[in-house]
């Protein structure tokens, strides 16, 4: 009785140390040692047996620990040259994001209804670009499973209401998070039906100064067959990137 009591004493520590799915998020999204971010970005987008590139020039900055700026302005091909992608999060209410279009010379706003649509044609949406909300979903951490030979937190993402379920077009997201990077290393999306739509890899990382950036992300559209690749090359940090170049008017230059 004696042996039985001493192991349930030192096996409660390890359950009091597993972190909640809110927290684990909250590792991986707020990584506030970095102040700004300059990035090549190789957009490949493969569909019915045919193959579209996509090349960005990526700013993105740290406004406060929970709200980023991100800018991505396509250079190549010469149809999509000059388009450019500005997004304003917000930690309470919502974020903004602005799509400029040369050709028309017009600046559109995407509307929250829009976010889950396809980014330039990709199988990533308008909302996956940029970091997710914490407020938009409820986290519930399943424990550590095996994944390609590393423990990582299994973390179910259920949306907080009927309203994000309708903008995001998701009905269910389970993240693998590395405790090692506190970083998603895979994530799979379910739609509104609860079917698997979407699965994301990550790839590859790097470290800079401590922190782990992923640098190759591929996301396979389980339902169309189709897949898009997002590689980042030349990455920088603290750059010291002026906030005037995350305005809507700084989309036109």
């Amino acid at each position: 009785m004696r042996i039985k009591a001493l192991w349930l004493l030192l096996s409660l520590p390890l359950v009091a140390a597993m972190p909640s799915g809110r927290e684990v998020m909250e590792r991986v999204v707020n990584k506030a040692t970095w102040k700004d971010m300059t990035a090549d970005v190789l957009m490949r987008i493969s569909a019915r047996g045919r193959e579209r590139i996509r090349k960005i020039k990526m700013f993105s900055r740290k406004r406060t620990a929970e709200e980023n700026d991100t800018l991505m302005r396509f250079t190549y091909p010469p149809d999509v040259a000059g388009t450019a992608f500005l997004l304003i999060e917000h930690s309470k209410g919502e974020d903004e994001r602005y799509l400029y279009l040369p050709a028309l010379r017009r600046i559109r706003r995407i509307a929250s209804s829009g976010k889950g649509g396809a980014f330039m044609g990709s199988d990533f949406s308008y909302y996956d670009i940029g970091k997710p909300k914490l407020g938009d979903w409820k986290y519930r951490n399943l424990g550590m499973v095996e994944l390609n030979g590393r423990k990582v937190y299994k973390v179910e993402a259920l949306p907080a209401n009927k309203k994000v379920e309708k903008e995001t077009k998701y009905g269910k997201i389970i993240h693998y998070v590395d405790p090692q990077k506190w970083s998603v290393v895979r994530a799979e999306y379910y739609d509104r039906m609860g079917k698997l739509w979407k699965v994301l890899e990550v790839r590859s990382f790097k470290e800079i100064k401590g922190i782990w950036f992923q640098t190759d992300l591929v996301m396979n559209n389980i339902q169309s067959g189709s897949q898009s690749e997002m590689k980042f090359e030349n990455l920088k940090v603290d750059q010291g990137l002026s906030p005037s170049l995350f305005t809507k008017r700084s989309l036109r230059r």
